[in-house]
């Protein structure tokens, strides 16, 4: 469809007169060029303003005054150049937690470890015995890599979890080469480690209870696998620094994953566990019944129960958990967001709603999409 015919019929869906539609598209023409043409979860040939004809139109002209405003004022949309900048961000912010923990080690400000010859050079050990793990496909190790050129040694990043022993092997024989280079006798086991990941909204793939005193999570998955060689052939030391560290998150996730760290370090002897993060959003981005009264009773009004799947959940139409978030990155859309911008009905799901048949704006991709409740 061409661009021109397509935004005509968004006039006239949306009832603008000349100059509201000039207005509102002088807008809309900026974010479609600079971000939304370039969503990743797009096919081949479709564009953002055919989603937005489909997306309009599944609800009633009183109600797309409102709808709109969801895109409008209430959308954050990260760009993948935008996301890329908050992981230029990481090192900083992994490097200041370094010289907080080398400071209180040694009993200095934090200012003065750069000008302490013991401090700096412990600084740099600790830098050395770093690894770099990415527990998911957001992680974007390799751009991480990238900007830490020259900081960050290819054999201290590993891109998955799961490492075999054959790879923690190669990982130690690896830092003990630049332990010898620099004249550590430090052992070669690493007592920093950097669990890196995209996004939170919820917290619970981070570190979750499960009851009786169980934990999950892809912090516990970390913890369970490396203790599979601590007797024989430790990969970190046992009093290792944790950082656990989201380019991204919701303010609510955040607090959720420092008190629940707080609570497995509690129970876990020895070792360490920081949260920190690139960027939190603030908590009035989120859309609640609360704040949004009219926008929440709209996307309540017109949700498709039929969307929920047995790893959502159900009553999603605020996302997964609830979590109320008008958030799309350039890759995928977070179940956590508002579902309107992300669920695509399915006519054969047991709880279907004919009459709230639901078309995505930004489609997303799910991870889990082959059970549904």
């Amino acid at each position: 469809m061409k661009e021109t015919l397509a935004k005509r019929l968004v006039a006239d869906l949306m009832d603008w007169k000349l100059e509201r539609a000039t207005s509102e598209f002088a807008w809309l023409d900026l974010m479609v060029n600079y971000k939304f043409d370039s969503y990743q979860q797009y096919g081949p040939g479709h564009r953002f303003y055919v989603h937005l004809l489909r997306w309009l139109s599944q609800y009633e002209m009183a109600d797309r005054e409102r709808i709109w405003k969801l895109l409008r004022e209430h959308l954050v949309y990260i760009s993948q150049d935008e996301m890329h900048h908050l992981v230029s961000l990481t090192g900083p912010v992994i490097e200041r937690e370094m010289r907080t923990a080398v400071a209180k080690q040694l009993g200095l400000p934090v200012y003065r470890v750069n000008d302490d010859p013991k401090a700096s050079r412990r600084l740099a050990e600790m830098q050395c015995r770093t690894l770099y793990v990415g527990v998911s496909d957001g992680a974007r190790i390799d751009v991480f890599r990238r900007y830490n050129e020259g900081t960050v040694n290819n054999e201290q990043v590993v891109a998955m979890i799961e490492i075999s022993e054959l790879k923690q092997a190669g990982l130690k024989e690896k830092l003990r080469e630049r332990l010898d280079a620099i004249k550590s006798t430090a052992p070669a086991t690493f007592e920093w480690v950097c669990l890196i990941d995209d996004f939170t909204a919820s917290g619970t793939t981070s570190i979750r209870e499960e009851g009786n005193g169980k934990w999950g999570g892809k912090v516990q998955r970390f913890i369970k696998e490396v203790d599979k060689t601590r007797e024989n052939a430790p990969l970190i030391t046992d009093d290792a620094h944790i950082q656990v560290h989201h380019y991204l998150a919701s303010k609510a996730a955040s607090i959720k994953v420092s008190g629940l760290l707080e609570r497995f370090q509690a129970q876990s002897s020895g070792m360490r566990f920081i949260p920190s993060f690139s960027y939190v959003l603030p908590n009035d981005v989120v859309v609640t019944s609360a704040t949004h009264p009219d926008l929440a009773e709209l996307l309540e009004k017109s949700y498709d129960p039929g969307i929920e799947t047995t790893h959502t959940g159900s009553d999603i139409a605020l996302g997964y958990k609830q979590c109320g978030l008008p958030l799309v990155l350039d890759h995928n859309t977070p179940n956590n967001s508002v579902a309107t911008l992300w669920a695509r009905s399915d006519p054969k799901a047991e709880k279907y709603e004919k009459h709230n048949h639901m078309s995505p704006l930004f489609p997303r991709r799910q991870r889990h999409s082959d059970v549904r409740s």
